[in-house]
């Protein structure tokens, strides 16, 4: 068998992948050729065989472990790419909520306003009108402002006479309450007017009180939880009966 034979099986030979007669034959070389024995030594300390098997394997493996890796990696990413935007819509979402203000944070005053004749157009060549009244609310320089004035109105009794009352509740949205709450400036007070109709909301109003909490329940409430709330909740801004 030539060198250049011997040469070319050696691989396959140190790997254990060459048949019996061919390692005969090689090893037959490799007793009568000094070259190719020493050749074949080389390659042996070379790390061929089964050094070379288990070097391929371990790279194999972290090749496998670094795949694995990047895979977890993204993942993770992902995650916490939707875990950002989930908490930035929620954020969006709850910014848009109203949040009814105590009456120490606002400190606004409130009357009934004077009745005003309101043209409701023509009809059959006669003129429509009706009376207008109201509630007139004025905000204190140096206290914080609001962006809405929330008002509902019911009969009740109060110290045993039945009574038209008012009632009001200062709000903001969640995201102007976080960032853009500025108290009412000195000379620059602001009013706001809800008006009504003769039969509607603050016709004829006996008092008007001021709710920390529950103006969306109190038209609905019972006679005894209507009290409940404005003795938990309610400050008195104006009574008719204190201005006759």
């Amino acid at each position: 068998m030539k060198c250049e034979i011997v040469r070319d099986l050696m691989p396959s030979y140190i790997d254990g992948l060459t048949g019996d007669v061919t390692n005969g034959e090689i090893e037959k070389h490799l007793d009568e050729c000094v070259t190719c024995r020493q050749y074949y030594q080389e390659m042996k300390s070379a790390g061929f065989g089964a050094d070379a098997k288990e070097d391929e394997k371990s790279r194999k493996k972290s090749r496998d472990v670094l795949k694995k890796f990047r895979r977890v990696r993204l993942r993770w990413i992902l995650i916490s790419c939707a875990a950002v935007a989930l908490v930035i819509a929620g954020f969006f979402w709850v910014s848009g909520w109203w949040i009814e203000l105590p009456y120490d944070q606002v400190q606004v005053e409130a009357q009934n306003s004077w009745p005003n004749k309101v043209y409701l157009g023509s009809e059959d060549g006669e003129e429509q009108w009706t009376v207008s009244t109201g509630v007139m609310v004025t905000e204190k320089a140096g206290t914080y402002g609001f962006n809405y004035a929330d008002f509902r109105y019911r009969t009740m009794t109060v110290d045993g006479e039945e009574k038209n009352v008012a009632f009001l509740s200062c709000q903001m949205t969640v995201r102007d309450y976080l960032f853009q709450r500025e108290p009412v400036r000195s000379g620059g007070e602001a009013v706001w007017i809800q008006n009504g109709y003769e039969d509607k909301d603050f016709s004829n109003v006996d008092m008007i009180y001021y709710l920390d909490k529950g103006i969306d329940e109190i038209e609905d409430a019972s006679e005894e939880e209507a009290q409940e709330m404005i003795e938990t909740y309610g400050t008195l801004l104006w009574d008719k009966s204190e201005g006759e």
